[in-house]
């Protein structure tokens, strides 16, 4: 038996089995003073007492003794039933299912690796999780809030790990396996919060990749600094998406939006691509790259190291080493393209 679930029980059964043990030993020592029986004759009137046999007694009981034994029978089978009912409250209110549960969880936790963390379950970590789950990955969801908590316990899902606690502690990152983990998602309340985590995280397992929301814009750099690897600031996104559609009519989201509307479109993923020393891409123009014949793919734009995102490259535009190509297609043609980008 796990080692909390004998905790939970000692400290429940404790008291109730020390009186009975008391009660027990004084009824022993009882018929032997007050009756003169054997120690033989004393534990057999205990146990025709308690097991209600009905087996004629020892001996003749004089008036004392018979109060004696009134008195064990209401205060033994008291403490007997006060004992039972608290073993089957812990079954019945579901406690010894909870303790096998977390003993459970224990287990999976620490089998599992290059998993996701999610710290905060409101509104976007909620979708997070929904998202990670439906591609099957395996997420470990870190939630302090009370009511929150209240409503995971009915949500059952056999690759999510729901851990009560606070994300900012080391102790609960661990817990969580932060150093086996490959994301960190932190979608806490406050920026305050998500930059620790981040810090916490980076701390704990500097190859980890940590993606952290951010409501204030003037904190990106502090994030920077922490070692956080992709900053979501939803005030950026709607501005850019407004613009955009504002000077252009239409815009990249528009087309994301489209391509999950479409069923037929589900399996294609967008994939952004790195360039690496050696691959035979760098230095070629987009045409002499030839990436759409060679891999199927559509290159939607790219990052360079000095520039925002460049939407819809053209022909003559070059690729350099370290640009970072956005694409559309299926999950093998983005591996391809990965490959071709590494050598």
């Amino acid at each position: 038996m796990h080692t909390k679930i004998k905790s939970t029980l000692y400290k429940k059964l404790l008291l109730p089995l020390i009186i009975l043990i008391a009660i027990l030993i004084g009824g022993f020592f009882g018929y032997i003073y007050i009756e003169g029986f054997s120690p033989v004759e004393s534990i057999y009137m205990l146990v025709i007492t308690f097991a209600t046999i009905g087996f004629t007694e020892v001996h003749e009981l004089s008036e004392t003794g018979r109060v004696f034994t009134i008195f064990l029978i209401i205060t033994g089978f008291s403490v007997g039933f006060y004992l039972i009912g608290k073993i089957s409250e812990f079954v019945i209110d579901g406690e010894l299912v909870k303790l096998i549960k977390i003993r459970k969880m224990n287990k999976s936790l620490k089998e599992m690796h290059n998993h996701y963390i999610v710290c905060g379950y409101g509104k976007t970590g909620k979708k997070v999780v929904e998202d990670l789950l439906a591609k099957n990955k395996k997420v470990v969801l870190i939630e302090d809030n009370t009511e929150r908590n209240e409503k995971l316990k009915d949500f059952y899902n056999e690759n999510l790990i729901h851990i009560v606690g606070d994300a900012t502690h080391d102790e609960i990152l661990q817990h969580a396996g932060i150093e086996k983990a490959k994301y960190l998602i932190a979608v806490l309340t406050t920026d305050a919060e998500n930059l620790f985590v981040t810090l916490s995280a980076k701390d704990i397992n500097k190859n980890i990749k940590v993606i952290t929301r951010i409501e204030e814009t003037n904190s990106t750099g502090k994030f920077k600094k922490a070692g956080a690897d992709y900053i979501i600031s939803p005030i950026e996104i709607a501005s850019e998406r407004i613009v955009s559609i504002a000077t252009s009519g239409s815009d990249f989201f528009s087309f994301m939006e489209f391509a999950e509307s479409k069923e037929e479109l589900h399996e294609y993923k967008f994939g952004l691509i790195q360039i690496a020393q050696g691959s035979d891409l760098v230095g070629k123009t987009y045409r002499e790259a030839n990436i759409p014949q060679r891999t199927q793919l559509v290159v939607i734009g790219y990052y360079s190291l000095m520039d925002e995102l460049q939407v819809n490259p053209k022909a003559d535009n070059k690729i350099e080493l370290g640009d970072k190509l956005l694409v559309f297609g299926l999950e093998h043609q983005i591996n391809e393209l990965k490959q071709i980008a590494k050598s």
